[in-house]
């Protein structure tokens, strides 16, 4: 009998090492890896929490809010169709784009068959006049705080960003239409207008909004390449709309909008592991998974129900006790290679070592896709946080996109001042500084000087090496899709094509490219 009980009692020493084995290797050993991880970077200065992270609070006297949402009332109450504008910037070849505003007729067979008028297209703009007065006061202004709730993130609501893509939009399109009638000025003032909608903007953190402020400037782009092929300008025009461009930022406020995506998705980690649905709802769950339901009348039906409960509940409790903590740590790690690489761009001001380092490190770090389910079932909730930061690194290609945009095209609008007062562009870049800029502009690739040459026909190539980093001499062709030649994504700057050997900044097309684009429409 003591045998027996000898035996019982190692057997349940050995059943309670095991547990606690268990438990340290499943609960607190991640848990605390995570803790000390955190520690880490606080010691570093980074930050956390969200109250650390909001904007700076803007005064309502600095604060254009009250113009803007009486733009968007404006704007709510015109009848004019966004999809039915006039085109801008229409590539139709690459390296060659159609100069929207010098075409008899609004025809574009690359939107489906797009056809409108100009008289329809002038009504429209004038029909937006109020909306456009409004936001040129509010351009006034140093800023537009939509006041966001952040501390309701990731269910925040933000409503504004719509309507100000419409009216970045419709500026663009009114300054086409402008310049069709032949007042560079005015389309000039609207354009800078725009600008002034995506500078002021700027601080908002989500990373939505900077993606928004992306997609906006790439209507300012267009706009911008068709009144740079007026030939009414006056250097006072084109002088502030440099200003414009210039004031614009792409690489601080996106890695601002990355602390607070961390920030948030800390405070979603905490919700979740409290049992709130909010956290989990953001990840797919819509309700509370794990209670009961009612019964369908087929008992069946209502056992496989409970069953798919039973698993959503069990993987909720892994990920609460064990999974989680090793989700949060490959989570706070991709956002810190992440934001890293924002931070070496800044101060290198070159994107491409550093995005390439960056997907180095992430793979290391196991940012991955993880498989549909765990075991007998249960969704494998182990990276259903951390596969979202493989989504983050997207933003660094967007603001390269961006910034690639705004050098070249501030580089362009000084060509243009030069050729003003010369009468021809310059023979090299050294020539624009330091009466049209500062120093010589610098491609957002690799950091060298953005390449350049005139040609002898009085035109002038201007080109940034692409996404891939390679410089193929201002190759605007596309490497076929799958080939070796991998690159980033472009952003919404549509002339940056991700496919593009080099992103070269277009000329006008001919009369006969044009009519070959019409006569061979893009399918």
């Amino acid at each position: 009998m003591k045998q027996r009980w000898k035996i019982l009692a190692a057997g349940g020493a050995v059943l309670v090492l095991t547990v606690a084995s268990l438990t340290l290797a499943m609960h607190s050993q991640p848990q605390n890896e995570v803790e000390a991880y955190k520690k880490l970077l606080r010691d570093k200065g980074e930050k956390l929490e969200i109250s650390e992270v909001l904007p700076p609070h803007v005064p309502d006297e600095s604060n254009a809010l009250s113009l803007v949402q009486s733009a968007f009332s404006c704007l709510a109450a015109s009848s004019d169709d966004d999809s039915n504008l006039p085109p801008a910037m229409r590539m139709v070849a690459p390296g060659r784009a159609m100069i929207g505003w010098a075409q008899p007729n609004l025809v574009d067979p690359g939107r489906g068959g797009f056809t409108n008028t100009w008289e329809n297209a002038k009504l429209a703009s004038e029909a937006n006049q109020p909306v456009f007065d409004l936001l040129k006061q509010a351009a006034g202004y140093p800023a537009i705080d939509f006041q966001i709730d952040y501390s309701n993130w990731p269910e925040m609501v933000l409503p504004h960003l719509a309507p100000l893509r419409r009216c970045t939009k419709r500026l663009s399109a009114a300054a086409v239409c402008d310049l069709h009638g032949g007042d560079a000025a005015s389309a000039a003032t609207n354009i800078c207008t725009l600008l002034a909608l995506v500078r002021n903007v700027n601080d908002e953190r989500p990373v939505i909004s900077q993606l928004m402020r992306i997609a906006m400037a790439s209507f300012a782009t267009s706009a911008t390449w068709e009144l740079l092929q007026a030939t009414n300008l006056t250097d006072g025009e084109l002088a502030a709309l440099q200003t414009g461009w210039e004031q614009q930022e792409f690489i601080q406020t996106e890695e601002n909008a990355l602390l607070m995506e961390r920030a948030s998705l800390e405070n979603t980690i905490r919700e979740m592991r409290e049992y709130g649905e909010k956290g989990w709802r953001h990840f797919g769950f819509t309700s509370a998974v794990g209670s009961g339901g009612g019964s369908s009348g087929d008992w069946l039906d209502d056992l496989k129900d409970r069953w798919e409960n039973v698993k959503a509940a069990g993987s909720r409790f892994m990920w609460r006790v064990s999974w989680g903590y090793s989700d949060e740590m490959r989570s706070l790690q991709g956002q810190q290679v992440i934001l890293e690489t924002m931070r070496t761009v800044e101060t290198n001001r070159s994107f491409y070592p550093a995005y390439t380092n960056m997907m180095s490190r992430l793979e290391t770090v196991g940012i991955t896709n993880a498989s549909d389910e765990f075991w007998l079932g249960i969704p494998d909730l182990r990276h259903i946080c951390s596969d979202s930061i493989g989504g983050l690194e997207r933003i660094a290609q967007k603001s390269m996109g961006a910034e690639v945009g705004r050098q070249v095209v501030i580089t362009a609008i000084a060509l243009k001042r030069f050729e003003l007062k010369h009468g021809k562009p310059p023979g090299s870049l050294t020539e624009l500084s330091p009466e049209f800029l500062p120093g010589v502009p610098l491609d957002p690739v690799d950091g060298r000087p953005l390449r350049y040459r005139p040609n002898p026909d009085g035109t002038f190539l201007l080109y940034s090496i692409g996404a891939d980093g390679v410089d193929d001499g201002g190759d605007p062709t596309h490497v076929a899709p799958g080939s070796s030649r991998t690159s980033m994504q472009s952003s919404s700057f549509f002339w940056l094509h991700p496919n593009a050997r080099d992103w070269v900044w277009p000329q006008p097309a001919t009369p006969a490219e044009v009519r070959n684009f019409f006569d061979h429409p893009p399918k």
